[in-house]
């Protein structure tokens, strides 16, 4: 009787602390600083294919204040098509509940194993908006942009044929950030992204050639930048 109590006990006490490390865990008086009053903009799915958001479910992610974190386990989603964050302060409430987050510098968001900061212009770019950290180095780093750009529905021009419904499609921009504050959109083509590096071209294409990396693919981009970084 009393092993059988213990193994209840135990149970309990198991539960009690996985429904805590769930939680969100934040600073009311910080964080409130940092969501708006401004409700989240509700979409109707069946006007439209694909979607407006990342991932239109909301993870728990992690918001940081200068470096600092001041919420831990708190729901976010972030909408591609509006360039912003939506946060619920509590599991508990609805997606149309949500609030949006207050974009700022001195914030930054981890989210699926992502980090998310945000620039706004200066005197050497006219970038704005929340860009993925892929990777960070000394001189230069890889910043990445989730676009949804929605295309809206196209009428048939004749009977026989059929509307085509509007649809949110994805569109991935990589950027070659330096720490001067310039961000260059890295272009397609291999010889516009190696004109990218300036000064260092020469270099950066040998080291190509050498290597063999493929600088079509982030991971090849990344190295790169590695290298670029050692320069």
């Amino acid at each position: 009787m009393k092993k059988n109590l213990l193994i209840a006990c135990s149970i309990i006490v198991s539960l009690y602390s996985f429904n805590i490390g769930a939680q969100s865990v934040y600073n009311d008086t910080d964080i409130d600083k940092h969501i708006s009053k401004r409700s989240v903009e509700v979409y109707l799915e069946a006007d439209f294919t694909g979607t407006p958001y990342k991932n239109k479910e909301f993870k728990n992610g992690t918001i940081s204040k200068n470096g600092v974190v001041i919420a831990r386990n708190i729901g976010l989603r972030y909408n591609a098509s509006k360039d912003l964050f939506e946060v619920k302060k509590k599991s508990v409430l609805k997606d149309d509940q949500a609030k949006v987050l207050i974009s700022n510098e001195i914030i930054s968001i981890n989210l699926e194993n992502e980090k998310y900061i945000f620039l706004t212009p200066n005197e050497n770019n006219s970038a704005q908006g929340y860009f993925i950290d892929s990777y960070s180095g000394e001189k230069a780093s890889l910043y990445k942009k989730i676009k949804k750009v929605y295309i809206p529905e196209q009428k048939a021009y004749t009977s026989l044929a059929s509307n085509v419904a509007a649809i949110y499609k994805e569109k991935v921009i990589l950027y070659l950030y330096k720490k001067d504050g310039l961000i260059v959109e890295l272009p397609n083509s291999k010889k516009n992204k190696i004109k990218a590096f300036g000064d260092n071209s020469k270099n950066i294409k040998v080291f190509i050639k050498d290597n063999k990396v493929n600088i079509n693919k982030e991971s090849g981009l990344i190295e790169l930048i590695k290298y670029y970084n050692t320069l």
